[in-house]
């Protein structure tokens, strides 16, 4: 049966004309390449994707910890003061003015439920380039955190969310922490890599379990 006279088909002695051995190799190389390259974008893609939500998580963790031991510290103690705290001596916040400070003293019950003579002291410390937050207790320093940038950390208010301006016997504590942290920690981004800082933002209230 002859082809038609319209027929797409052409002949090559007599045979349909196909792909040579040199067309396939081509396109076989070329359908590789490109398989290869979306392969490799794609887990570039997913190790970035790792790197910043274990950053994330790594950042808040290191927070969740700190606030933890605020936690525990602030419910089960006597007394609760908020104020500044430098070279090593804490000083309170005078009566009329926010009781607002970057530091927290706390004084437990003994045993006779009356406040200790040792108090715990938390605060933030601003001298150093990572804006650490520390604990003391019985002159014993404990870091708990790290890039801390906020200096008022501590707040004193009321069951309303009012900052008190004097000593309150039940005040409940608001805690902030803003913090920062490399977002790409395997390398510098641009030449000051300020573009490589994530910023984090942790608030909490707590209050003491035994009111007076």
């Amino acid at each position: 049966m002859k082809p038609a006279p319209n027929s797409n088909v052409s002949r090559r002695g007599g045979r349909a004309a196909g792909f040579t051995l040199v067309e396939m190799m081509m396109a076989t190389g070329i359908f590789l390449g490109i398989f290869v390259g979306v392969l490799i974008g794609l887990q570039i893609f997913g190790l970035r994707d790792y790197t910043l939500a274990a950053t994330k998580l790594s950042a808040t963790a290191d927070a969740r910890k700190s606030l933890n031991a605020l936690r525990e510290d602030i419910r089960s103690a006597k007394t609760v003061y908020v104020g500044n705290y430098s070279g090593g001596q804490f000083s309170r916040i005078a009566n009329g003015q926010p009781q607002t400070g970057n530091a927290l003293e706390l004084f437990f019950p003994d045993t006779n439920n009356e406040p200790g003579l040792s108090p715990t002291i938390y605060y933030q410390v601003s001298s150093d380039s990572e804006n650490k937050l520390y604990s003391v207790t019985n002159n014993v320093e404990t870091m708990l955190a790290n890039y801390v940038t906020n200096y008022y950390v501590f707040t004193a208010e009321d069951y309303q969310g009012t900052t008190l301006i004097n000593y309150d016997n039940n005040p409940v504590i608001r805690i902030t922490l803003q913090f920062y942290q490399w977002e790409y920690p395997i390398g510098v981004v641009s030449t000051n890599a300020l573009n490589a800082f994530n910023h984090y933002r942790l608030q909490t209230r707590i209050g003491r379990r035994a009111k007076e």
